[in-house]
């Protein structure tokens, strides 16, 4: 995209329009940018998603609408693809669970009162996390923390990416098996808001929420307890599912009436996730669209 303004790049790369008789659609409902844990700063990540030439996609930062009230420019030329997103933290005591928001009313007081404060209590846990790591031997500061984060929000990628950065762990994955995953010497649960309450938040604020990365933690072990809270959907579709995982979801979606939702959980690109996207069959996210355009602020 070399000598292209970020204007023309993105209008020339967008996906045929849903509707138009494909049977698949390259679709990505959870990136992250740089305003959470993501790597890639906003203008990247849109510049990412344009090339992806994705049909309709989400940014989903962490407990923050950040990139939607600083960077609404940037994604301008794909407001027509682009859903209302963000990315709840939750813990049930015993695990980490994250909860998606789509099409939420920004400025929705029930959402608001969860996420206030919510850099501030990041920049906490990350000191707290950090001590506990310098008390078990390991040589990190909060300097090499920020470096890693900027300006954005502090996540435990950051300090997994500080570890390595100053040789502790050999990568992120080991960062958090050895020190800073659930159980590890410097495991901190990143919020107190129990899942529950971030889908009632999610709910009363006009979204629709939705069971992220439901391998994770074994968070798929709530669902039922989550229905009943009032969860309306799944993350089916992931690079990161196994195809018996994906065809497992889809059964327990419609088991349990819930619409199904697809996303890479997108970070910054890899090996095994180069690029935003996954082609979806649309029968399956025809529920989960349905949603999505009746909301009340599905653009942001």
């Amino acid at each position: 995209m070399a000598g292209q303004s970020l204007k023309t790049a993105l209008e020339g790369s967008l996906a045929i329009p849903l509707g138009a008789g494909a049977t698949l659609v390259n679709v990505d409902f959870h990136l992250h940018t740089t305003e959470s844990d993501g790597k890639l700063s906003p203008v990247e990540l849109a510049r990412a998603v344009a090339a992806a030439g994705l049909d309709r996609f989400s940014v989903t930062d962490h407990d923050t609408f950040a990139v939607y009230e600083h960077h609404a420019s940037v994604f301008a030329p794909l407001s027509a693809r682009m859903v209302t997103g963000v990315e709840v933290s939750t813990n049930t005591g015993e695990r980490e669970v994250h909860i998606l928001g789509y099409g939420v009313r920004r400025d929705a007081p029930p959402l608001q009162e969860i996420l206030c404060d919510r850099t501030a209590v990041r920049r906490g846990r990350a000191e707290r996390i950090v001590e506990l790591l310098q008390n078990a031997g390991v040589s990190i500061t909060m300097d090499d923390v920020r470096r890693q984060a900027g300006n954005g929000m502090i996540g435990r990628p950051h300090i997994g990416r500080a570890l390595v950065d100053v040789k502790a762990a050999r990568d992120i994955s080991d960062a958090f098996e050895r020190y800073i995953g659930v159980g590890c010497v410097g495991y901190l649960p990143s919020s107190a808001i129990t899942p529950g309450q971030a889908i009632c938040a999610i709910n009363d604020s006009g979204g629709v929420s939705v069971l992220a990365h439901p391998t994770r933690n074994n968070a798929e072990a709530l669902l039922n307890d989550l229905v009943r809270a009032g969860l309306m959907g799944i993350e089916a579709y992931s690079p990161s599912h196994t195809e018996h995982d994906t065809e497992r979801f889809r059964t327990l979606a419609r088991k349990l009436g819930l619409v199904m939702s697809a996303g890479t959980d997108f970070h910054v690109a890899t090996e095994a996730n180069p690029r935003p996207g996954v082609d979806v069959p649309v029968e399956d996210l025809t529920g989960f669209l349905e949603l999505i355009d009746a909301a009340p602020s599905r653009r942001p």
